[in-house]
């Protein structure tokens, strides 16, 4: 069984006779034809350039200004240094003699690896490192340089004078019984 419409369709006219009867599609704007008259510096374009640019060249100011205040800052605090050093040498015009005695000097353990190493006063040096000393007599502080660590003993100078010292060997605690 079929079933028939009661409507009838509507005729159809050929598409080549009336023209102007034809149903167009919508207008599609493709992005081509739109961006087709605008150019990369018009509107919002040359802003977003020159804010990029201006942005690059106070970044570069600042990294530039930077760098030559790290400079200076350096400079600054070599001048103090090799002041500090020219005015230490000028502080003492004639040396004072201080007798230092090996008692001063307390060597409490020594190793033979690399590098070098020795606690004397209950500090660790190395070969070539500086200790200062206090003298007991006077109020004078005075500086020695580690010349050589060997086995038991090292060797401390003052730049004129050697000074040796031995290695001490605590003496044994027994626990009582």
């Amino acid at each position: 069984m079929r079933l028939v419409s009661q409507q009838t369709p509507t005729p159809r006219l050929l598409s080549t006779v009336v023209p102007e009867l034809r149903e167009k599609p919508p207008e599609r704007i493709s992005m081509r034809s739109r961006l087709k008259g605008v150019s990369l510096f018009s509107g919002n374009g040359r802003a977003i350039f020159l804010g990029i640019v201006l942005g690059a060249a106070l970044l570069c100011t600042v990294g530039i200004l930077y760098a030559r205040y790290q400079a200076a800052r350096r400079h600054a605090e070599e001048e103090r240094r090799l002041l500090a050093v020219s005015t230490h040498s000028i502080s003492a015009p004639q040396p004072i003699v201080i007798q230092i005695s090996a008692d001063l000097i307390h060597v409490t353990a020594i190793s033979l690896g690399r590098p070098r190493l020795a606690i004397i006063n209950g500090q660790q040096f190395g070969e070539g490192e500086q200790i200062t000393i206090p003298t007991p007599s006077a109020n004078v502080i005075v500086t020695l340089r580690v010349v050589k660590i060997s086995d038991g003993r090292i060797e401390l100078s003052d730049g004129t004078q050697t000074i040796g010292a031995r290695l001490e060997i605590p003496p044994m605690v027994r626990p009582k019984s």
